[in-house]
């Protein structure tokens, strides 16, 4: 036994020495790089220069230039980004990838010298406007894998990448804004001749390939990411059949339709990566999903799911990051889902869950992000989320949650992100008891519990000095009342945003001296009052991009220091004297807002230093003079012009035809005289011009030099000026955009001025309505208080997607045309104080959605027509027309000649009830209160028109919405 064990070991020992001597014999004899090939690589080198480029640093991790030791006479294969066959002293791979290179690839390029290379990499590169050269087919017999993603290539992949056999990994992605494409035949034939490729990406490549009906590829591919490349058509019947493949990603690519494929169960396909989000796939996910049992990853949102999230998506056991936001689900989330205990990522916001959350939950003890905003879920927080323990992200925002805050929240150490916003919880938060539990979410960085209803009495400084590293404060409308004991405290570094809008502070915190990082600063709707400190200009050090000031009873302002700032809200403040100079210093500033105000004087000449980068100004409602300054330049980004309310006086500036970005201009409410600004309508995009109450005159005509005039206006309101002549006519021809509007999706859509809603004041009735917002499809004509003369021309009946028609106090005349009766979607028409003629035609009472109609003090004669909206209208609508008879007239109609109009048979019953009578209802605009409204009117019983109706159900909404699109920024502070 002893002998065998002897000799096993004397013959290990044996081999051992071989193989050191055959290992020694193998190093003395490798070969060196050739000398041809060596000069084949220096000669590319000399073609290319070293960059200092950062573009790529996250991914390069700021490495240096691999060919800094690419020197003459010395071993090739020992430079950087070389490898060689050590048997031959051949080069058979280059990997300059993140080599901070410059160049261009030519045709003739000396790579192509390098007859035996399997491996080509160039990726992370500056070679913008280089092609790759047809001569590629030399490495028909060696290159295995070709690498040139984001390097800046550009043209047409051409079918000589077909001549490349061997070809087992292609790259082609991310050269991003080249012009890289690829023909869809040349794609087709890669993706099914192609033997040996396991791995296809060209992510952001142009390919416009109509996908067939069957893919049919090679049962070779492992990986395939087409990723934004402009796929068109349904998803091939065969996409889960793919017998190898583990990746799949056809995410981006909007043109993509249909309904998900039938998972195939009749083989074990092991997909371990989908990803098919931002495309427009519809329909039901089938339950046959669950077949993909080796899933670890699959997001399929920004898509139109429908249906119920099948309850078999919890076979997926594998699965870590789960995605299906922005979806039409409907129905609860699955008791599945628990299943699922592998799961780190579960994101289902924004696709109108409703219900509690399932109690499954608690088995997800691996969760780290939770992200279930914008549903309908409600209930209570079931303690057990607070319990998972590696919870560091949880997103509950935007739900009918309600309740208090469990007391296991308190000890959930995990957590680093809380956002409850806009919800109804209403538990008491108060100093004494829950706040010092803060203390223990030592890891919290991001706490948002605004909007919603909870109570008791916050103090700034110990929320602050509670939590070391926080980063993010979240309070605004959250029911809390926030303090301040007004010290200066020692913040955490990486403290980027405060929002504390409508947290009934008295004063401007002194503690914000020491956030030498802020980024974002909203103290809006405080009772804040009396000047702001001067040391207040330098919050944030250089860095402030966002502050909103608006809505308090400040009376004066500090010096700004940040040139970084992006959004300036000073709004509805009480603040005095000229226009501040230090805004003019602002050369980001994309965001003004400093109406309703007192500022007066005249608007300084520096303001032309911030107007390339504003995308919205609105200085309403303040006290300027002076003329209309130029904020208009070439390639300026402006969207909204907002300056009505002042003492603006001379005429339109020709400067503002230079805003071809332009959608919302308002000068309403000024001294502006001159006459019709025709060359406005040169504005591409204009939709909104408000020119009301100024001192304009002439007629309006149209410019001889322009084909299509404000082809997408939807609101024109030049009422209260001297405008003389016939109505616009060839302008009404041109108004596309109240013509035959559709809405395509039916959810709210606010017209908004680079992301900022614009709101408007329409007159019904001698009575002002304002509008916070104004809906997309709200189409609006006012031209009243002018001098018009003449007829309202046929025409007008064609912008059938009017709302409100307002052609009061002129001096029209004839007949009120049957035209009119086209505009099926009217809900206000005003033709009072004119010199109108006849009857009133039938078509008007056809006109269901009609609620508001003034056709009084004119010449009118004949029987009022009843039915449908008409009986619902009181006398004053017909008032001063001393020939009208019938309802709702006390005037009988007695001659036989006088129309007749069929009435339902329960009309003399219903008389009494089916007026409406206007009614006044103020909602307020600030904190705990709604944006003022004035809602007229109350409707039937069996329909209100959609004009009031989208204010009324909208209105708990109005000033949320408000917020979150202007306010819901969050600031990574660096």
């Amino acid at each position: 036994m002893i002998g065998s064990k002897l000799l096993l070991y004397f013959s290990l020992l044996l081999f051992f020495i071989s193989f050191a001597a055959s290992s020694s014999s193998f190093i003395n004899n490798t070969h060196k790089c050739s000398t041809q090939q060596a000069s084949a690589l220096l000669q590319f080198k000399e073609n290319l220069s070293s960059i200092n480029d950062s573009s790529h640093a996250w991914e390069c991790h700021n490495q240096l230039s691999p060919i800094m030791n690419w020197i003459k006479n010395t071993d090739c294969c020992k430079w950087n980004g070389v490898t060689c066959n050590y048997i031959t002293g051949d080069v058979i791979g280059m990997d300059l990838s993140c080599g901070m290179l410059r160049g261009n690839i030519h045709p003739d390029t000396t790579l192509f010298h390098l007859p035996h290379l399997q491996t080509l990499n160039l990726a992370y590169n500056d070679f913008t406007d280089s092609k790759l050269p047809h001569e590629i087919s030399r490495f028909s017999n060696s290159l295995t894998h070709l690498n040139i993603s984001q390097c800046g290539f550009i043209g047409e992949i051409s079918s000589e990448i077909l001549l490349l056999p061997k070809l087992v990994s292609l790259d082609l992605s991310q050269n991003w804004n080249t012009g890289l494409r690829i023909r869809p035949s040349v794609l087709n034939s890669l993706l099914r001749n192609s033997t040996h490729l396991r791995e296809l990406l060209i992510t952001n490549v142009h390919t416009g390939w109509v996908l067939p009906a069957y893919l049919n590829i090679s049962s070779s591919l492992k990986s395939l990411n087409l990723r934004n490349t402009g796929l068109r058509g349904n998803l091939p019947c065969d996409i889960f059949s793919i017998q190898y493949l583990e990746i799949l990603d056809l995410s981006q690519n909007d043109y993509l339709i249909g309904p998900l494929p039938k998972v195939n169960t009749s083989i074990n396909m092991p997909l371990k990566w989908l990803d098919l989000s931002n495309t427009n796939l519809s329909g039901e996910i089938a339950n046959s999903i669950g077949h993909l049992k080796s899933l670890n990853y699959l997001d399929l949102s920004y898509n139109n799911f429908i249906g119920e999230i099948p309850y078999s998506i919890g076979r997926l056991k594998s699965l870590k990051h789960l995605d299906l936001s922005y979806n039409n689900f409907s129905g609860e989330i699955p008791e599945s889902i628990g299943y699922l205990k592998s799961l780190r990522y579960l994101q289902l916001y924004h696709c109108r869950l409703v219900g509690s959350l399932p109690n499954s939950l608690v088995n997800l003890r691996q969760l780290v992000t939770l992200y279930l905003a914008s549903n309908m879920l409600n209930g209570t927080l079931p303690s057990f989320l607070f319990t998972l323990p590696f919870l560091e992200n949880i997103l509950l925002g935007d739900n009918m949650f309600s309740g208090g805050l469990p007391s296991e929240f308190f000890k959930c150490r995990s957590l680093k992100r809380l956002s409850l916003w806009s919800n109804q919880f209403d538990g008491e938060m108060n100093k004494g008891s829950t706040l010092p539990s803060f203390i223990e979410l030592m890891n919290l960085n991001h706490l948002d519990l605004s909007w919603n209803n909870f109570k008791g009495l916050w103090e700034l400084e110990t929320m602050l000095s509670s939590l070391p590293n926080l980063q993010a404060l979240y309070l605004s409308n959250s029911g809390l009342s926030v303090v301040t004991d007004n010290s200066t405290i020692y913040i955490n570094p990486n403290f980027h945003t405060l929002n504390l809008a409508c947290s009934k502070l008295n004063v401007f915190p002194k503690s914000l001296q020491a956030m030498k990082n802020l980024r974002g600063l909203d103290l809006s709707g405080n009772n804040i009052g009396g000047d702001i400190p001067d040391w207040a200009g330098e919050i944030g050090g250089n860095g402030l991009i966002y502050l909103d000031l608006s809505n308090n009873s400040i009376t004066g302002l500090p010096q700004f220091h940040s040139d970084r700032l992006m959004q300036l809200y000073l709004q509805s403040n009480k603040i005095q004297g000229p226009f501040p100079p230090s805004i003019c210093n602002m050369s980001t500033l994309e965001y003004l807002d400093i109406s309703d105000n007192r500022f007066d004087g005249v608007i300084p000449q520096c303001i032309e230093n911030i107007v390339f980068s504003l995308r919205m100004i609105d200085l309403g409602n303040n006290l300027f003079h002076g003329t209309i300054p130029n904020v208009c330049v070439e390639y300026g980004e402006l969207e909204g012009i907002v300056l009505k309310g002042n003492q603006f006086e001379g005429e339109v500036p020709t400067s503002l035809s230079k805003c071809q970005h332009l959608k919302v201009l308002d000068i309403g409410n000024n001294h502006l005289n001159g006459t019709f600004p025709e060359w406005l309508g040169y504005l591409p995009w204009l939709q909104v011009l408000v020119l009301k109450s100024n001192n304009f005159h002439g007629h309006i005509r149209t410019s001889s030099t322009i084909n299509m005039s404000f082809p997408l206006l939807q609101v024109l309101d030049l009422s209260h000026n001297g405008f003389v002549g016939h109505l616009p006519q060839k302008y009404f021809q041109y108004f596309n955009a109240m013509k035959d509007v559709v809405r395509k999706d039916p959810k709210p859509e606010y017209l908004n001025t680079g992301g900022m809603y614009y709101s408007i004041i329409v007159v019904v009735k001698g009575q002002q309505l304002p509008f916070p917002k104004i809906l997309v499809d709200y189409t609006i004509v006012n031209l009243s208080g002018n001098k018009f003369e003449g007829q309202i021309p046929n025409i007008i009946g064609t912008l059938n997607s009017l709302i409100a028609l307002n052609l009061s106090h002129n001096n029209l005349n004839g007949r009120i045309p049957h035209a009119l009766g086209y505009l099926s979607k009217i809900e206000s028409l005003d033709l009072s104080w004119n010199q109108f003629i006849g009857e009133i035609p039938r078509s008007l009472a056809d006109i269901t959605t009609l609620a508001v109609l003034n056709v009084s003090q004119n010449h009118l004669v004949g029987r009022i027509p009843q039915g449908t909206q008409f009986n619902t209208f009181e006398g004053n609508s017909f008032g001063g027309n001393l020939g009208l008879c019938g309802f709702p007239l006390p005037k009988q109609c007695e001659h036989p000649s006088s129309p007749q109009f069929e009435v339902d048979e329960d009309e003399d019953e219903d008389e009494d009830e089916s007026g409406f009578t206007w009614k006044v209802v103020m909602l307020g605009y600030g904190c705990g209160t709604l944006p003022g409204l004035l809602i007229g009117y109350v409707m039937l019983s069996t329909r209100r028109p959609k004009w009031f109706n989208a204010i009324v159900d909208s209105g708990e909404h109005i000033m949320i919405q408000t917020f979150k699109n202007k306010r819901r920024y969050t600031y990574i502070g660096k």
